[in-house]
């Protein structure tokens, strides 16, 4: 996939764009729907599918106090969006002067001027341009004047309600893990470097790898049963959010840590890029009276991760069966 910044280096030579435009934070279920529209419909026409996000976030320019933590760093997005077929990514700076321009403007002097779009497809809560003034009507009543067609896509629900960047915060700020991965359609992720931590967890015997992350969005204080994804492998793992209050102090103030424990490994993995993957949550993350009763409960956390992902892998393998039958 070809990324462009900015729009002075919008390119020319990519033939018929066919384009959606959005912050597509997260990258979530009812994001999908819409690009593998666009890539379908790109190859019908012999045209580009094309994605048009900005960064940062509107509301971290506009509103920082009011502004979402976002659900994944711009490189994991565009890595989400090019595993979907998009060809093309133009990421564009968003300022308080680019904030000022119109929803005409933006449709007839970007969209159309320069980047010369065939086609654009928009989700059902579209809104853009200098205050969220443009919505759908007003881009397909620019297109009809300037010659490009615009369609809308059906809405994707999920237990009645609809899937949005929003719902799969929410599931993440309240632990709900599982949740989460049915709306994005794949796990949660952090990505980060393993680093040094205090090595409590070696000294009692489980040992834990610490993720330094630029996730803006951390889950929920709690365990969790996680795959740890570093070196070009994954490994099931457990995984603590949170100020171990056990072997510190417990403050409020202390620094949220996140450790993982892989489960069945050895190998040394400091200073390693990793990805963090969050499956099922376990439980809170609470204070023991002693460490030999937190060794306990850790053996325990680690037996119900064990059971979990055997179970995950046998019901993964059962689909895979059935859908090679």
């Amino acid at each position: 996939m070809k990324v462009i910044y900015g729009l002075e280096e919008l390119p020319h030579g990519y033939p018929r764009p066919i384009a959606t435009i959005g912050n597509f934070d997260g990258v979530h279920l009812g994001h999908q729907l819409l690009m593998r529209e666009l890539v379908s419909r790109a190859a019908q026409v012999g045209g580009t599918p094309t994605v048009v996000t900005f960064h940062p976030h509107p509301l971290q320019v506009l509103a920082p106090g009011n502004a979402p933590r976002m659900l994944q760093t711009l490189r994991q997005k565009l890595s989400t969006i090019e595993s979907l077929g998009i060809r093309l990514a133009i990421v564009l700076p968003f300022d308080r002067e680019f904030a000022r321009v119109s929803a005409r403007d933006f449709a007839a002097d970007v969209l159309w001027e320069r980047l010369q779009l065939h086609e654009i497809h928009v989700g059902p809560s579209f809104a853009f341009g200098h205050r969220r003034e443009g919505s759908f009507n007003l881009l397909r009543e620019v297109g009809m004047e300037l010659g490009f067609a615009v369609n809308k896509v059906a809405q994707v629900q999920f237990r009645g309600s609809r899937v949005s960047s929003t719902a799969v915060r929410q599931a993440l700020m309240t632990g709900q893990a599982a949740l989460a991965r049915r709306l994005l359609g794949r796990p949660y992720a952090l990505e980060g470097e393993i680093v040094h931590g205090t090595s409590l967890g070696a000294g009692l015997g489980v040992p834990t790898a610490n993720l330094r992350t630029a996730n803006e969005l951390i889950p929920r204080k709690g365990v969790y049963v996680t795959l740890l994804a570093v070196g070009g492998r994954r490994h099931p793992a457990v995984t603590n959010i949170g100020v171990r209050p056990t072997v510190t102090s417990g403050s409020p103030e202390a620094p949220v840590t996140v450790e993982t424990h892989v489960l069945d490994f050895h190998g040394d993995i400091y200073g390693e890029e990793a990805t963090l993957e969050f499956l099922l949550r376990l439980r809170d993350e609470k204070r023991f009276t002693d460490t030999q009763t937190l060794v306990t409960q850790i053996r325990k956390d680690v037996a119900r991760a064990r059971r979990y992902l055997q179970k995950l892998e046998s019901v993964t393998a059962c689909v895979r069966q059935a859908a090679g039958a």
